[in-house]
């Protein structure tokens, strides 16, 4: 009888903490809500809140009006300016004061390095090969430079990138199995990536790490790519 009322104590007392843990995060997230919106008005003081979904947070003069709409739906709105593109999506606003206006993204991470990890390669590190790619010699030092630090990128390859003017970074992408040289990698805010994955995030720069918004603009768009072998592809 009393090992049966200790039992009873016992799930009482899991039921009560997995319900206050259930609680605890209900109130965090909405704590976070509450924190993201606090933070992004200190830079937009006098701005309303215009449109605040899933993907997007727009702020700005109460007479305005925000609509997030496919390019093929535009023209049902007559009155309304196109404001930006972002991938499929187009904004379009009514009554907008462009000096009073603030567009973000939210940055939800759908891909992670771990999805795409790979192992690092323990061999004898070839040379950079600049037969295979000539237009590169230009840059000889750089890469050759790089290349002495060994692999940082996809478990075999050395990324090595330079500045190719205001918001812009270039670079190629060297097996160092084969000394194979890739072009095709570029950014305009910097990327994020590491040597036991193949995935990669371009524009990283763009991301506000207090609010984990992306303010839009024509070269902030994030993406999160996969290196193949020989290009990037995005992922889905």
């Amino acid at each position: 009888m009393k090992m049966n009322k200790i039992v009873i104590c016992l799930i009482c007392v899991l039921v009560l903490s997995c319900q206050s843990k259930t609680n605890q995060s209900k109130k965090d997230e909405s704590k976070h809500n509450k924190n993201v919106l606090a933070e992004v008005s200190k830079k937009s003081i006098e701005l309303d809140t215009l449109l605040n979904t899933n993907d997007y947070l727009v702020l700005g003069k109460k007479m305005a009006k925000i609509k997030v709409v496919q390019s093929n739906e535009v023209e049902n709105f007559p009155t309304f300016e196109i404001l930006i593109g972002n991938g499929n999506d187009i904004i379009i606003g009514e009554n907008i004061d462009y000096d009073d206006v603030k567009m973000y993204r939210k940055y939800n991470l759908t891909s992670t390095f771990e999805d795409y990890k790979v192992t690092i390669y323990n061999g004898k590190l070839a040379a950079p090969d600049f037969s295979s790619n000539p237009s590169t010699k230009r840059f000889v030092t750089r890469i050759k430079e790089a290349c002495k630090k060994g692999i940082n990128f996809a478990g075999h390859y050395t990324l090595v990138t330079w500045g190719c003017g205001s918001a812009c970074q270039s670079g190629v992408v060297v097996d160092r199995k084969t000394g194979v040289i890739y072009s095709g990698y570029g950014t305009a805010l910097g990327a994020e990536f590491r040597k036991n994955s193949k995935m990669i995030i371009r524009n990283v720069g763009a991301i506000d790490t207090n609010t984990n918004l992306i303010e839009l603009c024509a070269y902030c768009d994030v993406n999160h790519e996969v290196w193949t072998g020989t290009e990037f592809h995005e992922v889905q």
